[in-house]
């Protein structure tokens, strides 16, 4: 709706449902009671007719006023709207036309309320404001910094991280409709009718990152909400009495649907999400710090090379010192990985070592087989079956890779 501006007040077309712009002059004479009363009808008529566009030049005004300095205002200025609630814009156009900061009973209106045992401490508006403002220059600070930092290391500007898009996109395709529906439910009352947030990620194509921020939009909003239907809150009783109880109640259950909603969205994307494949190192990085045995005088062979390990899906090493022959076979299609001086990957369950009684006969076997003639020996072997480790040292020969499965 189109704001109007007309000898310092706004016009209000709409005056016989919404009454004209509050007038605080005279609020000293008032009961505590016409004093709250009114300032949650300035809220009210402000959300109606004036937009953040509107209320953001009296925020920059106010802060000329009361000492900010030119590049705070600046700051605040540039900033993307949702960084400063339009609540703060409201109050200051109300202390602007007299509204004081914080009423001189208003503890003791607090204290009388039924709604809690220890009442809750009254807040000054200006206080409010400076906080709010405050905070904004804060985050607006930090994002600076972190800039700047980053400036001074690579020495030029660094690219928006993917978070940060996604933050982006859910903030101008997602956040600044929920916003507008928010406004929708405190000036029509009609808190019934339900954002179809299903479609809204799906038309916004949103990932599951995405989700969260607006999960976090959603519960913060809830919380107001439930907290004013369920009067936990005497401010927040008060700062919505403008809604009827059954309005209340279905705003609630409206938001807690649209939080489901974006629940269920988050856990579909991330289950249809494809898993990330696992970079391969280079065979020969992999056996770079491999130690092994490269020939034996003594039994008169000679190791394959070892970047041939990974990979592969079955390995026979022999250790010269012990006499034992070690069987591994891979565990799954990816075949073996090599770190350090470990074979990984291989299936414990049909790997296996054994102690060789006459090591020349099996070895001269082994060289001489082919895979499925080797499967068929290994089968004959008698001697008792151990686990293997996977270890590799100096006394190890690797004897025979096989690429693919026996």
């Amino acid at each position: 709706m189109s704001n109007i501006f007309k000898a310092g007040k706004v016009i209000a077309p709409d005056a016989k449902w919404t009454g004209d712009e509050p007038d605080w002059h005279g609020w000293e004479t008032w009961s505590v009671e016409q004093f709250y009363k009114t300032r949650c009808r300035a809220l009210r008529f402000y959300n109606y007719y004036l937009s953040a566009l509107d209320l953001r030049p009296m925020v920059l005004d106010w802060m000329k006023k009361n000492g900010y300095t030119k590049v705070q205002i600046s700051q605040i200025k540039d900033a993307p709207p949702y960084i400063i609630p339009t609540t703060v814009g409201k109050l200051i156009r109300c202390m602007e036309r007299g509204m004081p900061s914080m009423h001189p009973q208003a503890q003791e209106h607090f204290d009388s309320l039924p709604f809690h045992e220890t009442p809750p401490i009254a807040k000054d508006d200006a206080e409010l404001v400076r906080a709010e403002i405050s905070k904004a220059l804060s985050t607006l600070a930090v994002e600076s910094r972190s800039i700047e930092s980053t400036n001074e290391v690579e020495k030029k500007p660094r690219a928006t991280s993917p978070l940060d898009k996604i933050k982006d996109k859910v903030n101008k395709e997602i956040i600044v409709l929920l916003e507008e529906t928010l406004d929708t439910w405190a000036t029509t009352k009609t808190g019934s009718a339900l954002c179809n947030m299903t479609a809204l990620l799906r038309d916004t194509k949103t990932p599951a990152l995405g989700c969260k921020t607006i999960a976090d939009w959603i519960n913060r909003h809830l919380s107001e909400f439930s907290g004013a239907f369920n009067k936990v809150d005497p401010q927040l009783v008060e700062g919505y009495s403008h809604f009827p109880r059954p309005e209340l109640r279905k705003i609630v259950k409206t938001l807690e649907t649209m939080l489901s909603d974006v629940l269920v969205h988050a856990k579909i994307k991330n289950s249809n999400r494809k898993p990330r494949q696992k970079k391969v190192k280079d065979a020969t990085k992999q056996v770079s710090r491999l130690k092994y045995q490269m020939h034996s005088a003594d039994w008169n062979i000679d190791s394959v090379s070892p970047s041939r390990l990974p990979t592969s899906q079955c390995v026979l090493l022999f250790n010269t010192k012990i006499r034992a022959l070690s069987v591994y076979y891979a565990s799954g299609a990816a075949g073996f990985e090599v770190k350090g001086t470990t074979l990984k990957g291989f299936d414990k369950g049909t790997s296996f070592s054994c102690t060789l009684r006459k090591p020349q006969d099996v070895l001269s076997t082994i060289l001489s087989s082919r895979p499925k003639q080797l499967e068929k020996y290994l089968d004959t072997l008698k001697t008792k079956k151990k686990a293997v480790n996977g270890r590799i040292n100096e006394q190890t020969i690797i004897l025979k890779v096989i690429e693919h499965k026996l």
